[in-house]
């Protein structure tokens, strides 16, 4: 037992102070080996000409390898570098930028780049420009059976944009979002959102308000109608022995595609006045007008036969 103490507590200050050199000693040579780590650095783009924008997809972020000391790599593991790039001597177009240790200068001095990936970024530009351009509807759908579109008024007609030159070459009107007119069957007003492609294309006022009033009407249909009687009126024995050339008349007219002919025929009012011949002194030939008087949305086209002929023989007193 003697001997065992002994040999943990002799020469107790020089074994302790052998553990702190051997301690510092490894500390010392870990912190001089090299290792290397594996980091993601965020992407910046800096110095944009006023008159340009990306027009692509960019990378948010790059992988890098770093190689150095241990010592040197442990602040990066909570504060990584960042990579800014200097866009002020891009042109229209594509730009080709090369990656190298040299673009990160925020890396410690002794700490080195052996991986990049990508190791090039390139990024297109488009430059842009003040224009004006017209503002169309765009539909989908169609009205319910019977009716149509009759006019799209906009409001206003045309805006003024901030578009790329690469959008103008393709694109020369501003639709909106469609507006579906599938149930439409009478005047409506919309507020409407433009088709803006961002990046591309953007609107100068942001408080910029667009509305349209579609008018939808009924659509219109020939419809011819044969035979309809004629109405003589003011027949009477006081005017006397009469022939008439035509009972019955044809119709072409102008309806609403869903108003049905039976109802126009059973509506329509065919007429001649005969009151005039009791003012006529001898007998003879005598032609007169036949009056039309249709439903309310139908026009009256054609007409066949538009008179009459009476054959009069006045009676005598």
């Amino acid at each position: 037992m003697t001997k065992i103490r002994s040999l943990f507590f002799e020469n107790l200050t020089l074994k302790i102070l052998s553990i702190i050199l051997a301690a510092f000693l490894w500390f010392f040579v870990s912190g001089k080996s090299k290792t290397e780590l594996a980091l993601s650095v965020p992407v910046e783009f800096t110095s944009i000409p006023t008159d340009m924008n990306i027009i692509t997809k960019v990378p948010t972020n790059i992988h890098i390898r770093v190689k150095g000391t241990k010592t040197l790599l442990r602040p990066l593991t909570v504060k990584p570098p960042s990579l800014s790039i200097n866009l002020a001597k891009a042109v229209s177009g594509k730009n080709v930028i090369q990656l190298a240790q040299e673009t990160f200068s925020d890396l410690p001095l002794g700490v080195d780049v052996v991986n990049l990936d990508p190791d090039t970024l390139i990024i297109y530009l488009d430059r842009f420009v003040k224009t004006t351009l017209p503002i169309e509807i765009k539909t989908i759908g169609t009205p319910p059976r019977g009716f149509q579109i009759r006019e799209i008024k906009i409001t206003p007609t045309t805006a003024q944009f901030r578009a790329s030159e690469e959008y103008l070459k393709e694109h020369d009107i501003v639709f909106s979002e469609p507006i579906d007119i599938s149930q439409m069957r009478q005047n409506t007003k919309v507020k409407l959102s433009l088709m803006l492609t961002p990046g591309e294309l953007k609107a100068l006022d942001p408080k910029l308000k667009i509305s349209a009033t579609i008018e939808i009407g009924e659509t219109q249909a020939q419809r011819v109608i044969k035979g309809i009687r004629v109405d003589f009126q003011n027949r009477n024995k006081e005017i006397g022995r009469i022939g008439i050339s035509n009972y019955f008349v044809d119709l072409v007219v102008e309806c609403p595609l869903l108003m049905q002919v039976d109802d126009i025929r059973k509506q329509a009012r065919i007429s001649v006045d005969l009151a005039p011949l009791l003012n006529k002194k001898g007998d003879g030939y005598y032609t007169f007008p036949i009056q039309v008087n249709l439903p309310e949305k139908v026009k009256l086209l054609t007409i066949d036969p538009t008179e009459v002929e009476i054959v009069f023989k006045k009676t005598d007193p």
